[in-house]
């Protein structure tokens, strides 16, 4: 049991409740907040909180093509790739004259209600008491600039809802193709591109209902993501005032305090390979070829081309409990899917079908499994339930195991269950406990990148030790609810958005790494760590662990983490933890 009765810590749902969206109600705002007034437009924007699927058929869904209008005038590759954007001129953001968007919330109904009037806003302060006012929203720019565009409004007659868009071509598509908008003009001024003092505002959009949603938190947009799938993320809207979430930088893994790896956690040797898949094309790369040469074992390698490629796996590739080595080296150029339909790859030792090994299974030697240089995507462990299940890339249960290089994206496994856990990985015996080496690899990376799972949205474990070196952790999540043990109407999970550890004596150590913008609906958005007999050790060193958001409960003057470990746990040295 992950969390006995009586540890839980009283805490309470973001105020700002970052997965509920606005719905503009009829509460006597002059034309919903849009009328001109002394002080400028009241600029509003809304979406809905419905949870019914979003279309995606162009014939009914005409925000399609209109989506596609303004990615294709706006920035996307920054948000994309998880880099901080770089200036496209030498704009000053303080040279231009801001106009405050302002944010409310409608205790009612779970609402966000949005304006750029100060007017409007004190009034609605004033009179309409089911609107709690959460501050400052964002900034735009009330004036025009070479580098700045004009950011157009429109009206829905039908909803009462406003709509901008800084694309022409947008524009143009909504006049000629949506009768029921109407075109008010030019709200505020906004870029096209990311730049110095500029922060993307992120775009969703809930087709069964008509509504967009808009956010410049990179966490609450992934919060979106992780928990409300009927969200279509429709890419960057703009860039409004502000300075953008800090983001890593490109590559594989985290390179900004790095830290001496041992020897136990560097790659395998794979120059003289056993088995080498393909024969120089895409084409000749096959997942059933993949799943064949890990069921033979030893050092495996990739003759896929000179780019980069993604495999698709039939089936789950299985490690047969009789090969001492495997190593998976894909070279930095190879990716394995598992198409959202399967798990990538599987070691058991106490799995008679892979072999019996013997009454000690949870304690053998071998096989030692090896991935490096290597991508991982969109691996489903759903109703895979051998074990406990869980592990939507790799799931792991004795042997050894490390990782070195390689990048995990859009894993995920059940989405509710107590100890359920990893949507990238999941481990549960190791031999002689001796620790999972995670040495410079990725898992999410970026905003939609992130793995999900009830527990431990990326990595997870029972009573298995984790070394982790070096290592990017963002935008992953831990979407159960109810935390543990599961009770009548909660199923439990929820927690160790990044990182999840179970069990009694164990260790995690995290050097070098940064973990961000990671989250669990319960607590420990970054890490969730429970030695039940209070003897296991915990060591963050050179790392940095920021924008974990506080959920349901949490370690106190540690934000993002759950903690029950041996006295005076953490060690914590040189290391950032922070809101």
């Amino acid at each position: 049991m992950a969390l006995r009765n009586g540890e839980r810590m009283a805490a309470r749902w973001p105020k700002t409740c970052g997965w509920c969206v606005a719905v503009l109600l009829a509460v006597g705002l002059g034309g919903c907040g849009g009328g001109q007034d002394a002080d400028g437009g009241g600029v509003v924007s809304s979406a809905s909180s419905s949870r019914a699927d979003a279309v995606d058929d162009p014939g009914t869904d005409p925000w399609l093509k209109s989506a596609e209008l303004n990615a294709a005038e706006v920035q996307q590759t920054d948000v994309a790739a998880g880099e901080s954007g770089s200036p496209a001129t030498n704009i000053v953001a303080k040279a231009v004259t801001p106009v405050n968007v302002y944010r409310f919330y409608n205790r009612n109904s779970g609402a966000h209600f949005y304006t750029a009037s100060a007017t409007e806003r004190d009034r609605v302060i004033a009179t309409v008491p089911v609107l709690a006012y959460e501050g400052l929203a964002f900034q735009a720019s009330g004036t025009s600039d070479a580098a700045l565009s004009p950011v157009y409004r429109f009206f829905n007659g039908q909803t009462g809802v406003h709509f901008y868009t800084i694309s022409q071509s947008e524009r143009d598509h909504i006049i000629a193709t949506l009768p029921q908008f109407t075109y008010e003009g030019v709200a505020y001024h906004a870029r096209t591109a990311a730049g110095t003092g500029f922060r993307p505002l992120y775009r969703f959009y809930v087709a069964n209902r008509g509504f967009h949603f808009f956010t410049t938190s990179s966490s609450e947009a992934g919060q979106v993501i992780a928990t409300l799938p009927q969200y279509r993320y429709e890419g960057v809207a703009y860039y409004v005032l502000g300075e953008a979430d800090p983001q890593p930088p490109a590559g594989v893994g985290y390179h900004g305090n790095p830290v001496p790896v041992p020897p136990d956690g560097a790659a395998v040797d794979t120059s003289q390979p056993d088995r080498l898949i393909g024969s120089g094309t895409p084409a000749s790369c096959t997942g059933q070829a993949v799943v064949d040469a890990v069921a033979l074992g030893g050092k495996i390698r990739f003759n896929c081309g000179p780019n980069p490629v993604t495999i698709t796996l039939p089936s789950t590739a299985k490690v047969f409990n009789n090969r001492p080595d495997v190593t998976l080296d894909g070279g930095g150029l190879v990716t394995l899917s598992g198409g959202d339909r399967v798990r990538i790859l599987y070691q058991n030792t106490c799995d008679p079908a892979q072999v019996w090994t013997t009454s000690h299974c949870n304690n053998q030697e071998t096989p030692r499994l090896t991935v490096q240089n290597i991508g991982f995507t969109q691996g489903n462990s759903t109703g895979q339930l051998t074990d406990g299940g869980g592990g939507g890339a790799i799931f792991v249960r004795g042997g050894q195991f490390k990782i070195v290089n390689s990048v995990f994206t859009r894993n995920r496994c059940e989405t509710t269950g107590p100890d359920m856990g990893g949507g990238a990985v999941r481990v549960l015996s190791i031999y002689q406990n001796r620790p999972v080496y995670v040495v410079g690899s990725t898992f999410g990376g970026g905003l939609g990148l992130g793995n999900s799972c009830s527990n431990g949205g990326a990595l997870s474990s029972i009573g298995v030790s984790y070394s982790v070196y070096n290592s990017l952790l963002t935008h992953n999540s831990a979407v159960g609810n109810g935390a543990n043990p599961a009770r009548a109407g909660t199923p439990g999970g929820g927690s160790g958005g990044a990182i999840y550890n179970d069990g009694n004596s164990f260790t995690l150590s995290v050097y070098g790494s940064m973990v961000s913008d990671n989250y669990g609906v319960e607590g420990g958005s970054a890490v969730f760590y429970v030695s039940n007999d209070r003897s296991g050790l915990m060591t963050l060193s050179n790392s940095v662990f920021v924008r974990n958001p506080a959920t349901r409960f949490g370690t106190a003057g540690l934000p993002g983490f759950f903690v029950l470990a041996a006295p005076g746990q953490p060690v914590v040295t040189n290391t950032t933890i922070s809101h």
